[in-house]
């Protein structure tokens, strides 16, 4: 049996032993309530906090797809680059370029958008464009609505797990502090008995 196993079960009183004390009783119980709550209430939180997390995302995607599509649009001007720089060491550099497509009512609409590196006049850019014809992002896929309900629920257990784990050690830790305070305590009292015994 690990240490630790051995420890709480002779704190818990599991088995006899003459020397435990009533705070480790107190500690064991604390601390065996967390591990439960890291075992059992943590994944469940975190399985429930992705699966709501995956079907509001999955229904925003619905309403999406339902609401935008996609056009091939026609780079009308040379691209400009635009570079943003974060700070002297940081920066980003993207390339946009004046674009044009047909409008649900067959009018010609036009719009100023990110490009790929290398894109030239006469190129076809994929975009996606709402009901007003204005441009959008394209809706989650499946894939990426999953991946991002998986990200949260792991995000949630782990931080879940460690806010746990804290927890133990804190207990551990005042425990440990407040029984070294009543030794030293007990100490005081006992040392001038056996410095005078030992004199």
């Amino acid at each position: 049996m690990p240490a630790g196993a051995r420890w709480l079960v002779h704190a818990l009183g599991l088995r006899p032993n003459p020397l435990r004390r009533r705070l480790d009783r107190v500690v064991a119980a604390a601390v065996l309530g967390m591990l439960v709550v890291a075992v059992s209430v943590v994944p469940m939180v975190a399985l429930s906090w992705g699966t709501a997390a995956y079907e509001a995302d999955r229904h925003a995607a619905e309403r999406a797809a339902a609401t935008r599509y996609r056009v091939d649009a026609v780079v009308i001007e040379e691209p400009t680059t635009v570079v943003l720089a974060v700070n002297p060491e940081v920066s980003s550099t993207t390339h946009r370029a004046p674009v044009q497509w047909t409008g649900t009512d067959g009018a010609p609409r036009a719009a100023n958008v990110e490009v790929p590196p290398g894109t030239t006049v006469g190129s076809r850019i994929p975009l996606w464009i709402d009901d007003a014809d204005r441009v959008t992002t394209a809706p989650l896929s499946e894939g990426q609505v999953r991946t991002s309900a998986v990200a949260l629920a792991f995000g949630v257990f782990l931080t879940g797990e460690a806010l746990c784990a804290a927890g133990i050690a804190g207990v551990l830790a005042a425990a440990n502090a407040r029984a070294d305070r009543a030794w030293h305590r007990e100490w005081e009292i006992v040392e001038p008995k056996w410095t005078r015994h030992g004199g």
